[in-house]
């Protein structure tokens, strides 16, 4: 019977971050605007003058005290309320390619693996860049990787859906050794003007080295002892 361990781990996060402080500060400014701009709409009684946020309302609705964001100017720019994403051209790699990179030479120096040894290179998370030709084949291009990759999605889910993908393509024997990679830029589809949700989703990306226990040769080895998946749908995220 063939062993799946988990031999190495990575972690990218952006340099920007922004506390609750300032992500309130400009969400309160932009909410300000609105209603000074539709003062006599709401003083009909025609529209509902919109509320202001607060540090403490976002630790005790979330825990959150501070996330990670790849752009944080246009976030916290009061006429904005988004990050400013540099364009992409076809011949450039993807900022989740580039992302990717980093964390998974952090997993595979962990695993004490080459890149050319990694078989398998799926790339799970819940919003991709780009579809075609799919990040997993830049991010294996980038790194040297042989074999094969492909992306998935299944929302929050991505990561565990990939690692039980990349355990099963090993204990079926058809790899020996798999990498799976977790580039998110949530921030880049969240509505940063809704009070209930601005503060959620920051960026980052996580990496872990799969391997058959039988060629791993990591100084920490973290068997995979079984997975279970299981979906159900819920429409309670519009």
């Amino acid at each position: 019977m063939t062993h799946v361990v988990i031999t190495g781990t990575g972690l990218y996060t952006p340099e920007h971050a922004i506390d609750n402080a300032a992500l309130v500060a400009a969400f309160n400014t932009w909410v300000d605007a609105e209603n000074e701009q539709h003062a006599e709409a709401i003083a009909r009684g025609e529209r509902e003058p919109l509320a202001h946020s607060s540090s403490e309302f976002i630790e005790k609705a979330s825990g959150i005290k501070s996330r990670y964001v790849l752009d944080a100017s246009g976030i916290l720019d009061p006429q904005r309320l988004r990050p400013k994403l540099p364009h992409r051209g076809n011949d450039e790699p993807s900022i989740q390619c580039e992302m990717a990179a980093v964390a998974a030479r952090q997993a595979l120096a962990a695993a004490k693996v080459d890149a050319a040894d990694i078989e398998l290179v799926i790339v799970a998370c819940s919003n991709l860049e780009r579809a075609y030709p799919a990040v997993a084949v830049e991010v294996q291009q980038i790194l040297g990787t042989s074999g094969y990759g492909f992306d998935m999605n299944v929302a929050c889910s991505s990561a565990t859906f990939a690692l039980e993908t990349a355990a099963n393509a090993i204990a079926s024997g058809s790899v020996k050794r798999a990498l799976v990679v977790n580039p998110e830029i949530c921030s880049a589809h969240l509505n940063f003007r809704d009070r209930d949700s601005h503060f959620i989703f920051g960026d980052a990306c996580t990496a872990m080295v799969l391997e058959s226990s039988a060629v791993a040769v990591a100084d920490e080895q973290f068997e995979i002892l079984g997975t279970r998946l299981i979906t159900k749908f819920s429409n309670a995220i519009p």
